[in-house]
């Protein structure tokens, strides 16, 4: 343990400049923005197979880019503290992350290119999904556009069109299974979907998605 806890420290000494070179080159302070602080709960990858997101025990997801998520990866562990300094939804639990720490009190990590819009980077691999659906899968500015699974690191993506037409089926609680191209890497997978439903007999077309020639059956 106290191994770690140097290593750590060693490593936050050698990026502590190229941190503040960052942060000078911001022309406003993030950390003037509300912080929203919890526990890590989970990574989340999209479909391509990079991590962008998080999502906190308290329910708060937050947005950033995948550039970010090596030096997230690094200093904050999965039930560990962290606090994001950003712009929140006013309809959604979820933040467009500007900059973060482990607590509102350590010195801010911040983001040189923040992620304002989702990155509709396609999955490769195909993949069938399934779980019980702990919370939607939302956008930066809080409109669903898939499903977040409670078991296994999975993710469900979507049209924001798509989920409004099937909303009824995508409640908190229901089980879905989802056919598609994604990624997998570890305990963490991601698809988009192009075939949807409550088990593998009831899959259907995703309503104004085409299936890739891969995916077609």
């Amino acid at each position: 343990m106290m191994r770690r806890i140097f290593l750590m420290a060693f490593l936050t000494a050698l990026a502590a400049p190229a941190l503040a070179q960052r942060s000078a080159l911001l022309w406003f302070d993030p950390t003037q923005l509300p912080s929203y602080c919890g526990r890590l709960e989970r990574w989340i990858a999209s479909p391509s197979g990079e991590v962008e997101r998080g999502v906190m025990r308290e329910g708060t997801q937050f947005v950033f880019p995948a550039s970010e998520a090596d030096a997230l990866a690094a200093g904050i562990e999965r039930g560990g503290s962290i606090c994001v300094w950003g712009i929140r939804s006013r309809s959604a639990p979820v933040v467009l992350m500007l900059a973060w720490a482990r607590t509102d009190s350590d010195p801010a990590t911040f983001v040189e290119r923040p992620a304002w819009f989702i990155d509709i980077k396609p999955g490769r691999e195909p993949l069938t999904v399934s779980g019980r659906i702990q919370a939607p899968l939302l956008t930066p500015q809080g409109e669903p556009m898939g499903v977040i699974l409670a078991d296994g690191g999975g993710s469900i993506r979507m049209p924001t069109t798509a989920y409004r037409r099937l909303a009824a089926m995508l409640r908190p609680g229901e089980n879905v299974v989802a056919e598609g191209l994604g990624a997998r890497h570890g305990d963490r997978v991601a698809v988009d979907a192009v075939r949807i439903g409550r088990d593998t007999a009831s899959l259907q077309a995703l309503p104004e998605v085409s299936p890739p020639a891969n995916t077609r059956r």
